[in-house]
């Protein structure tokens, strides 16, 4: 195919594209007042939408999911806490949305529709550490309601990848508990030899032997006892994960923004009724010879 040729189909091309593209502008240009329409009845639409949500109540609570660590050393251990979508999962289960609705009241229908969970912006997440997480509610829903679900739901969550530090701080609480029997029996045998000593009793030199090794093992236990209370305290603070701010009380909450309902009504009424006037059948003013 030629040049000329091929320059000459292409003109052809661009001149139809030209034709069709002024006629859908004159389409659009006839039904002008369906345009308008479209603007109008959707900006209306879009802000009657808005109007539902004016008894919105949104209540937020921040959690710590705490930072689990190995039983002989300070080494992190990854774990559900450690997990990023632990929170959301577990937020969104329906046997914990079935528990907080029974305590708190609130509809299962809106609470499951109103949870959001998200990284509290600004903590910065490594491998095996745990970020901020923040839960939040947004229902139709009593103030109070919304506020209890919230907190209920940040406590359930927790309690679910709570087992291996609730664990640690058990055992620790009991060795503490173990350690505390053995030196008040320790404390009392001391004082019967100490007794017995200072009455001159047979045997004096060897219940003083006795009495030696009593004092090393309640050295000892003492020795474990600071020991077990440091890793108590460190399992606590922070291997549990915790409630880092509750939920005080839910704030109301204008949900869809009017103005934002009025922009993207009008446009999708504009839309559709610039539609419309581009489907409607062409009025032939001339009758063809």
């Amino acid at each position: 195919m030629s040049p000329t040729k091929r320059t000459g189909e292409q003109r052809e091309i661009e001149f139809e594209q030209e034709v069709d593209f002024g006629r859908y502008l004159r389409k659009l240009a006839r039904g002008w007042w369906l345009l308008l329409a479209g603007l109008a009845i959707g900006a209306v639409i879009g802000v009657a939408l808005t109007l539902g949500g004016s008894k919105l109540y949104k209540a937020k609570a921040t959690i710590y999911l705490g930072q689990p660590l190995a039983v002989s050393s300070s080494a992190q251990i990854q774990s559900l806490s450690t997990n990023p979508s632990t929170v959301s999962t577990l937020a969104h289960d329906k046997g914990v949305l079935d528990q907080v609705s029974k305590q708190s009241g609130l509809p299962l229908k809106k609470l499951s529709s109103g949870i959001s969970t998200a990284t509290v912006q600004g903590s910065l997440s490594k491998l095996g550490q745990t970020p901020l997480v923040s839960i939040s509610i947004q229902a139709n829903a009593p103030r109070k309601a919304v506020t209890d679900a919230t907190n209920e739901l940040a406590a359930l969550v927790l309690s679910r990848v709570s087992d291996y530090p609730n664990a640690k701080v058990a055992v620790l609480k009991a060795q503490i508990a173990s350690s505390n029997q053995q030196i008040a029996a320790i404390d009392k045998n001391l004082s019967k030899v100490n007794a017995a000593v200072a009455s001159g009793s047979a045997g004096a030199a060897e219940q003083l032997t006795q009495a030696t090794i009593f004092e090393q093992r309640r050295g000892t236990l003492t020795d474990e006892i600071q020991t077990d209370q440091l890793l108590l305290a460190q399992a606590k603070t922070v291997e549990q994960g915790k409630i880092v701010t509750a939920a005080k009380r839910a704030a109301k909450t204008a949900g869809r923004s009017r103005k934002s309902g009025l922009l993207v009504g009008g446009a999708l009424g504009l839309l559709v009724g610039g539609l419309v006037a581009l489907a409607l059948p062409e009025t032939r003013r001339r009758r063809t010879s």
